[in-house]
């Protein structure tokens, strides 16, 4: 089924453009779903109207589910930051999966530079939409302004020098078929017709090839490792592990040294 672009009254312009924006990406949904992107007074909203009732998809940073970890970032029992080690807060890092932002937000109100990809056109329109609304809330614009959000598969051989480090999450959407899968991932499953990484180990390899230190892989917790190489060490929490991986590019060297 296609996706229907749909405006709230008094954003027919709005819609026209977000219309055009996907067409000229050559995008189509390719999933059983009946879906809609609407947008109006609140922003993009992701909505499935073949299911009673409707689920709704609408990412609000500021008073939504993702206020609860930013507040809590500074503190370092966070998996991902801990992956992460110790690098200086202002530091430059990507993350080539934004998927709905959760990591990408945590990583800027940690402290470091972000920069991230999203592939999906549709879920890149949410997260762009969101982002923008949120650095007009006072305390959230410090966090937005320290995130750059690029369209598109990871190129981090655009990124010049190069960032100290990434996060890579091949596993986004998560696959699960039980019932308590949480509202925004049964939409996001819906939206997306193929919920694997079809590159996953070449974004692994590029990754590793153009960062200063490490690359962190975010797992299942018993799924096996990306790709053919072991990685040094891993970082489990209840659901999910972060694999390490060494830098294997030419700015190991300046990392090592570090």
């Amino acid at each position: 089924m296609a996706l229907t672009v749909r405006a709230a009254p008094g954003y027919d312009s709005a819609a026209d453009a977000l219309r055009k924006a996907l067409e000229a990406r050559g995008y189509r949904h390719g999933g059983a779903a009946r879906l809609v992107l609407e947008t109006g007074d609140h922003g993009l909203q992701l909505i499935r109207e073949d299911v009673h009732p409707a689920l709704r998809l609408h990412l609000d940073f500021p008073a939504g589910r993702q206020g609860y970890r930013l507040a809590h970032a500074g503190h370092q029992r966070e998996g991902l930051i801990r992956a992460f080690g110790k690098l200086p807060r202002d530091g430059h890092v990507l993350d080539a999966s934004a998927g709905l932002g959760r990591d990408t937000l945590l990583l800027a109100a940690h402290g470091f530079r972000v920069t991230a990809w999203e592939r999906h056109p549709v879920v890149y329109r949410l997260l762009a939409d969101a982002l923008a609304r949120a650095a007009t809330h006072p305390e959230l614009a410090p966090v937005i302004q320290r995130i750059t959000l690029l369209e598109g598969v990871a190129e981090p051989t655009a990124v010049s020098p190069p960032a100290m480090a990434a996060v890579f999450d091949p596993m986004f959407p998560e696959r699960a078929k039980r019932a308590a899968v949480k509202k925004d991932m049964q939409l996001i499953q819906a939206l997306m017709a193929d919920t694997a990484d079809p590159d996953g180990e070449q974004t692994l390899a590029a990754l590793r090839g153009h960062v200063e230190r490490r690359v962190i892989v975010k797992r299942p917790l018993h799924a096996p490792a990306l790709g053919p190489d072991a990685p040094q060490a891993s970082v489990k929490g209840k659901s999910v592990r972060f694999d390490l991986y060494s830098a294997t590019g030419p700015a190991e060297a300046t990392a090592a040294s570090g």
